[in-house]
């Protein structure tokens, strides 16, 4: 921890990265609110979540490729200026009453795309800048960023809007942009090894994909985490909404239910933060059994504190395992690919995450969301279980320094 205290590039990047991640959450609720106000159709709000995430998936494979570059510093700083300049377009856009659902998705879509090119350049630094005994550790500290705002951020962003204007929670998400964009330019990252002789984009592209598949450790890794676990954990919220109508818990029952995933992750966070993590893939697995094991005890004890509980368990878990999948992706993949190998992780997930939802949502249609718990619980728990063939000789090994 004095370690990670003490290192100058991952305050860097940490303090850039609180700020802009924080703002996110303050200004996504106000996007949907408005939304949805000057519209008054879900089918538009469906359209602008569209454009949201629709673009990514195409830019995802090319950015990967960019990102394995020398070139992150450039485009951490060139994604966060982009992205404070659309904020400042939604504030144009939405002051003075103004409302314009056609250019306010124009502006989604291209930052949609910035935030396809900033990923995997965020997730290739983050292993360059930090030493790999404190690399957990390091990526515990983000996951609590982003727990906490998710829980604080809305509620922040909820009351700006009632007491000053969505305009004003724009022009505060554009400025921490550009704070983040301050914080990038004194990064110094450092430079991977390149090929000698110059590759086409194409080549570049098709060697992280079968970088990839040949690697059984990583394709493992990429089936478990990007796809199993997204897609039969996708639907959550969807479950939570059917159990609180059903069980008569109100929106307020189900703010709780919310709110204890989020409780669960932060507490998973700080665990890895302040504990003493020997083996990544072992923290995964745990974490993935603990997961089902929640979901199939929320399933048989559908009681309202049982609920509290089992999803605080759930929210342990999510920490545990997307900590200890996201560290051992970062070590087991080479400098130079991690790039196009994050880029093809977060393909899948943007992909998987609605079919999930539609997929669960179809269910809770069809059956009773308790059996559908069991049942989920029953998949995510035996998807992390199939971690010990390939990681087989890692899992049986304790070390007293990281491993994966």
């Amino acid at each position: 921890m004095n370690q990670l205290l003490r290192n100058r590039q991952f305050l860097l990047l940490l303090g850039g990265q609180s700020v802009s991640i924080f703002g996110d959450q303050i200004y996504y609720i106000g996007l949907m609110w408005t939304i949805l106000k000057e519209t008054g159709s879900t089918m538009s709000l469906g359209m602008s979540v569209i454009c949201m995430t629709l673009p990514s998936i195409f830019v995802m494979p090319w950015a990967g490729v960019l990102a394995d570059r020398n070139i992150k510093k450039q485009i951490l700083m060139i994604t966060d200026f982009v992205r404070g300049l659309m904020m400042l377009m939604l504030v144009l856009l939405t002051m003075n009453g103004h409302f314009s659902l056609l250019m306010i998705n124009l502006v989604l879509v291209i930052i949609s795309a910035m935030n396809a090119f900033f990923s995997p350049a965020l997730s290739s630094t983050i292993p360059l800048v930090i030493d790999r005994n404190n690399l957990s550790k390091g990526n515990s500290i983000f996951e609590f960023i982003r727990r906490f705002s998710a829980i604080l951020g809305p509620a922040i962003g909820g009351v700006l809007i009632s007491i000053l204007s969505i305009s004003t929670v724009f022009a505060l998400n554009g400025l921490s942009f550009i704070i983040s964009f301050f914080f990038s330019l004194f990064l110094k990252i450092p430079l991977v090894s390149q090929p000698e002789h110059g590759e086409s984009f194409l080549m570049r592209f098709k060697e992280g994909f079968f970088y990839t598949l040949r690697m059984k450790r990583l394709l493992c890794l990429t089936l478990v985490g990007g796809v199993i676990i997204n897609f039969f954990l996708a639907p959550i919220e969807v479950f939570l909404v059917a159990i609180s109508h059903q069980l008569k818990f109100g929106s307020a029952g189900l703010g709780w239910l919310d709110a204890s995933i989020s409780i669960g992750a932060l507490l998973g966070s700080l665990t890895i933060l302040f504990g003493h993590i020997s083996n990544q893939i072992r923290l995964a697995v745990i974490g993935l059994v603990l997961e089902g094991a929640a979901l199939i005890l929320a399933g048989l004890f559908p009681g309202f504190i049982p609920l509290v509980v089992f999803l605080g368990l759930l929210g342990l878990g999510i920490s545990f395992a997307s900590i200890g999948i996201s560290t051992t992706f970062q070590l087991i993949t080479e400098d130079d690919k991690r790039g196009r190998v994050n880029s093809f992780n977060g393909m899948l997930g943007i992909c998987t995450v609605p079919l999930g939802t539609l997929f669960g949502s179809f269910l809770t249609s069809q059956l009773s969301v308790a059996w559908i718990l069991v049942g989920f619980g029953l998949i995510v728990s035996s998807s992390g279980m199939t971690l010990y063939f390939p990681f087989k000789e890692k899992l049986q090994t304790t070390r007293k320094v990281n491993t994966y």
